[in-house]
Order: structure tokens, then C-alpha cells, then sequence
């Protein structure tokens, strides 16, 4: 899993649905399974793709996300990589 998340300042109602339908778009512009944008109480983006997601499809999402429109909704980080250790051991 691999989690975005940043510092928002309160953001209104109205901000959230306006960066819910920012990321429903970048899902389909970059062919992304709905679902893959999750959008958090706090107002901030969280990126789980499917363990099928093609390379080119993340780096597409990840590359709108770094757009002014969701800069301060994003903070990289990396949650839950020990689940591919454990099968890489196998």
C-alpha cells in the first residue's frame, strides 16, 4: 500500500468535493481503478493501487498530483512494503 497524505489548512466542504472530483478525474485520465484515490476526513490523498496496477498508470497519477491543484494534500510516504518481503522470501 502506498499512502499520500500532507498538511491541510481546514479546507470547507466545498474544497473537498472540488478535490474529490480532481482526483475521480486523474483516475480516469490515467486509467486507474476508481477507487485507487481516496481522499481522507482530514482532506488528505491517499494512493492504494491494485496489485495489477500497471507502472505507467501510477506514474501518470502520481504526475497530476504534483499539480497546484493537490499540492497541499500530498506527503509521500510508504505503507505496507513488508508485505513484499515476506514473498520475496518464499
Amino acid at each position: 500500500m502506498l499512502t499520500s497524505a500532507g498538511c491541510a489548512a481546514s479546507p470547507t466542504d466545498s474544497d473537498a468535493e472540488r478535490l474529490k472530483a480532481g482526483l475521480a478525474r486523474v483516475e480516469t485520465q490515467c486509467g486507474a481503478k476508481p477507487g485507487t484515490l481516496k481522499l481522507d476526513s482530514d482532506n488528505l490523498v491517499a494512493v492504494m493501487p491494485t496489485p495489477d496496477a500497471k507502472y505507467e498508470t501510477i506514474d501518470c497519477v502520481f504526475r497530476e498530483l504534483k499539480k497546484p491543484e493537490f499540492a497541499d494534500h500530498i506527503k509521500l510516504g510508504f505503507v505496507g512494503n513488508e508485505a513484499y518481503a515476506a514473498e520475496e522470501q518464499k
